[in-house]
């Protein structure tokens, strides 16, 4: 194996749940990033071009639309994709052929009628707007890959601490907000729907193993064009995730349910054996100390 020099790392997406706390891993590893966030200027996008075009490995991590906002605002979509569209432009301007690291969508991918748990081979076919705009970014970044590095991860239902709740996203983040401000928590569709809820430290602990084989040009070369599921590996019920933030909290909760929301899949979890097998990775965070260490980052001592 022949090492090559730490990468220029770009994280785009910086000042979000996910960026963010990419950001401080490598930090804490003595390897800060350049931290980039949407350009809202001909400056702003001026520097960003120039900041791209330099770097040899770039993580993905910015992403206005949620499931709720992509059907009810339609121009954000358009607006992630343009921003992606950019980033891929200014990647033909360097004289580097970069890895380029894309956060998808694995709640959202897949077909709804496809069986769990479902790994990256399973058939393609969202039902929703959301999942249709994270499969056309990956579709962008495949089409741009004669001039960088494709790699799409495909994380499930990502929570933990710093997670905003907001966009119907993030249902650990609703109820423990909620919880925190003594608000009923809302249940959308049946309980027994099972997902995969995977914390956010088991996600970048993946994306800091993609850093990693980046570093060595045969584990790096293996990785391009890969698409991995980053998840739990396992199903959790509503009532099964109720149950558990109910026990974090420590009291009684007043609970409210209303029906599935036309975004809101079914039953869905990831296998994830092919991210363990290329990144040596797996999920160590298991549901009840991910929700207790997102409680106590939320609530805090006078909880």
């Amino acid at each position: 194996m022949s090492a090559v020099p730490a990468p220029v790392t770009v994280v785009v997406g910086s000042n979000g749940f996910i960026g963010a706390s990419l950001c401080r891993a490598l930090e804490h590893r003595r390897r800060p990033p350049q931290r980039l966030a949407r350009p809202r200027n001909a400056v702003e996008e001026h520097r960003y071009a120039d900041t791209i075009r330099r770097a040899d490995l770039i993580f993905w991590a910015v992403g206005t639309v949620t499931p709720k906002r992509a059907v009810s605002q339609p121009e954000l979509v358009e607006l992630d994709q343009r921003a992606l569209a950019a980033a891929l432009e200014a990647c033909k301007l360097g004289a580097r052929r970069p890895t380029f690291v894309l956060l998808g969508s694995g709640g959202t991918a897949y077909r709804p009628d496809v069986p769990s748990p479902v790994d990256e081979t399973g058939p393609l076919g969202p039902d929703s707007v959301y999942g249709r705009a994270k499969l056309a970014q990956e579709q962008a970044l495949r089409e741009a890959a004669d001039h960088l590095r494709p790699v799409v991860l495909r994380p499930s239902n990502v929570y933990g601490p710093g997670q905003r709740a907001e966009g119907g996203l993030g249902v650990v983040s609703h109820w423990l907000e909620a919880a925190a401000a003594r608000r009923p928590l809302q249940v959308f569709g049946d309980p027994v729907t099972r997902r995969d809820y995977v914390y956010v430290d088991d996600v970048v602990a993946a994306l800091l193993a993609v850093w990693d084989r980046h570093l060595d040009r045969d584990t790096r070369d293996a990785l391009d064009g890969a698409v991995l599921n980053v998840g739990a590996g396992r199903p959790t019920s509503l009532a099964e995730l109720l149950e558990v933030v109910t026990a974090t909290v420590g009291r009684q909760l007043t609970i409210r349910y209303a029906d599935r929301r036309a975004f809101d899949r079914r039953d869905i979890w990831l296998d994830v054996r092919r991210a363990s097998a290329l990144l040596d990775w797996r999920p160590v965070t298991d549901l009840r100390t991910g929700v207790a260490r997102t409680w106590a980052a939320l609530a805090g001592p006078n909880r």
